[in-house]
């Protein structure tokens, strides 16, 4: 922090030292200065490309950041001729003085001026400035100035709280967030703000327009008494009855999604209290270039460029799915897993290195039909480049023994390894984001993937793996997330925080090592699961009704098995890694082939030839006439069910009905083919017909 806010003051005072030098006839003084510091920045490039400690390796991420913008600044100043410090282009800047009169650091922009507040923040990384996000900034300084508070609006994933946090600790001050929901009343709130006022520090209100309408109403007040405090320069002000010291440092920030499902209008005396700012489009290209050259690319902007494209060109080309999203934060993942691989294969070309990436991070998401179009884009390019994925070599083998071990191991080698590098890419993705969606209709294998990949972990890290399964649509919002009572304020834990606060205690040096994975089993929209958004971006904090901040630990994931996400806001889509499981590369051979081992251990070879040879002549026959309309050379109108049905639910009740009416080994089981195969007619009329419409039925009898 030290190293970060004495760059700060330093450049301001090069940058105004310019200025006079400028005003005393040096004209190519900004030129000069220019060569200066895109020198200093490319030291630094070449310093992080080094084996150099993480910590360090940390803060070097974070100087190249924050000089990056201040080269641009001063190439803009080039470009335009800005030769003045009185000109707005500097004034509107973010400026840091030491004042020798205070003996203290100032910090200016426009009118206003700051204090520095010494808040220890540790080494949390810093925000990429944008043209964006200076505009943000700009206008958050400015209502501070008149004792206002900021509202950042615009869709998910766009920067408006990480805009927020990043002023905070540019400031040195502490920015608490609190994801807001119908839960919170206006005693809550109350608290929260009483506790901000006493610390002076900041508040920032997530989805703040998730809060029901007459909550809003009394909070509006609230925030008025506060912004008077301010404006009149007090020091002690009365808030919920009782007299508390008014720090001045606070500032109080909401940030909301227009237009998504579970959202009211905010009330108009509520809107007069805050100065608003709309966040749409975040410039990418900036983004990756910046993030790319804190990471070591030396290629940066070429390489940034492509890396927008393809995801311009993504989003333009490929099916539109409910859980596909080319955003900002799947940008940064990718830039994350990007830095990785830099550092694990210095000698790797950073074209190959970035391919790579690209490829392993957006591939577990794609839908079947999706694979070979991506692959098309990303040759394009990338033209000529060809990089095996990681191996994993090691894990993939216990996954193997595994399944084979518990008969899951099926014959057709392909479908078997599709499935085992399903395993992989959710490790790959659950190794860059915390929270993962686990996407597919059901008979996919979600469960047999989730469970076999905590089974493999634990052999081969020999850590355990402690899974907690919730099914969130089995009970009610308060029985998940907990209730306030209104009259005591009395809190009561739900299922959820239960759970969460006993899988995220803090460790001791006694405890052993665990791994905890809390699984979201069932139906995900906006209602239930808004109210975990602070868990699943950046934050990493649950907060509840009571005031509790739970902040979930590097041990612990979050995953959701879930069979499609239509109900799903584009807020909830952005912040999780996503891993679809298409039914296509599995089938139900595997099923039945699976079921058949057993009938070889039971009934003996002669049994479980014939189960076979019967499966083969009839099963695929059926399923491509029901499902697909397919009758020999003949295309027809696939069969209608009463409810939803996949080919797989068919053959799972064509091996339960046999195996219910096949007698025991020991009672002499038909072992003439003709007899068998007239039962196995029975029970694939009864399986497969009976899920029929009445009429489509008849047809198929």
């Amino acid at each position: 922090m030290i190293a970060l806010v004495g760059t700060q003051i330093w450049w301001t005072f090069a940058v105004e030292d310019v200025f006079r030098q400028v005003a005393k006839g040096n004209k190519h003084a900004m030129k000069i200065e220019l060569a200066k510091e895109t020198s200093e920045l490319n030291d630094l490039i070449s310093l992080v490309r080094t084996d150099i400690d993480g910590l360090l390796r940390k803060c070097v991420n974070t100087l190249i950041i924050l000089d990056v913008h201040a080269r641009d600044i001063v190439d803009s100043f080039v470009r335009d001729s800005v030769m003045n410090a009185k000109e707005f282009e500097w004034e509107s800047q973010l400026r840091f003085y030491w004042d020798i009169q205070k003996d203290d650091i100032d910090i200016r922009q426009c009118t206003g001026t700051f204090d520095f507040c010494y808040e220890y923040q540790g080494l949390n990384g810093r925000l990429v400035i944008t043209p964006l996000t200076d505009r943000c900034v700009m206008t958050l300084t400015t209502a501070l100035t008149f004792k206002l508070g900021g509202a950042p609006a615009g869709p998910a994933g766009t920067g408006k709280t990480e805009t927020v946090k990043d002023l905070a600790k540019a400031l040195a001050l502490r920015c608490v967030v609190t994801n807001c929901g119908e839960t919170l009343d206006y005693v809550a709130m109350g608290t929260i703000f009483s506790g901000l006022i006493q610390t002076g520090f900041w508040g920032c209100f997530d989805e703040f327009n998730r809060i029901n309408v007459e909550v809003l109403s009394v909070v509006s007040a609230q925030i008025k008494t506060v912004q008077n405090g301010l404006s009149a320069n007090k020091h002690k002000i009365v808030f919920l009855d009782n007299e508390m010291r008014l720090i001045h440092s606070i500032g109080i920030y909401i940030t909301m999604n227009p237009g998504y499902a579970g959202r009211s209008e905010l009330p108009d005396n509520l809107k007069a209290l805050f100065r608003p700012v709309t966040m749409v489009q975040p410039d990418l290209l900036l983004i990756c270039e910046n993030m790319l050259m804190s990471e070591g690319f030396t290629q940066a902007k070429v390489l940034a460029k492509k890396m927008t494209v393809l995801y311009k060109l993504s989003k333009e080309q490929l099916s539109k799915q409910y859980h596909y999203d080319f955003q900002l934060r799947a940008l940064k993942s990718v830039l994350v897993m990007a830095g990785q691989l830099k550092r694990a294969y210095a000698e790797m070309p950073e074209d190959l290195v970035l391919m790579r990436a690209l490829r392993d991070m957006n591939m577990p998401k794609f839908v079947f039909d999706d694979v070979p179009l991506f692959f098309g884009l990303i040759s394009d390019l990338f033209p000529g480049l060809r990089a095996d994925r990681v191996g994993y070599e090691n894990l993939k083998e216990i996954i193997g023994e595994n399944m084979e071990a518990q008969n899951l191991k099926h014959a057709e080698e392909a479908k078997f390894d599709d499935q085992v590098n399903k395993m992989i890419q959710l490790f790959e993705t659950m190794q860059t984001r915390h929270t993962t969606m686990v996407v597919g209709p059901t008979g996919s294998g979600k469960s047999v993937i989730l469970n076999q990949l905590a089974k493999a972990l634990k052999d081969d890290t020999e850590i355990p793996t402690k899974i907690d399964l919730i099914n969130p649509k089995m009970i009610t919002l308060n029985e998940l997330y907990g209730v306030l009572d209104p009259d005591s304020r009395d809190w009561t834990d739900g299922l959820l925080s239960k759970i969460f606060k006993e899988a995220n205690k803090p460790k001791t040096e006694d405890d052993k090592p665990d791994r905890r994975w809390i699984i979201f089993d069932g139906d995900v929209d906006a209602v239930w699961v808004e109210n975990m958004n602070s868990v699943m971006d950046d934050n990493r904090i649950l907060t509840l009704a009571n005031g509790d901040r739970i902040r979930l630990q590097r041990t612990c994931s979050m995953l959701f098995e879930v069979f499609d996400l239509q109900y799903a806001s584009p807020a909830t889509i952005s912040r999780c890694g996503m891993v679809y499981v298409d039914p296509k590369n599995l089938g139900y051979r595997p099923y039945y082939s699976t079921w058949l081992k057993g009938k070889f251990n039971a009934y003996g070879e002669t049994m479980h030839d014939s189960l076979k040879e019967l499966f083969l002549k009839y099963v695929p026959l059926l399923n491509d006439r029901i499902f697909d309309g397919i009758e020999g050379d003949e295309i027809m109108e696939p069969y209608r069910f009463i409810t939803p049905r996949t080919d797989l639910n068919l053959v799972q009740q064509l091996t339960h009905l046999i195996d219910a009416i096949l007698p025991e080994p020991e009672a002499n089981p038909p072992q003439d083919f003709v007899d068998l195969e007239k039962l196995y007619l029975f029970c694939l009329v009864w399986s497969f017909g009976g899920a029929l419409t009445a009429e489509d039925r008849e047809k198929f009898n």
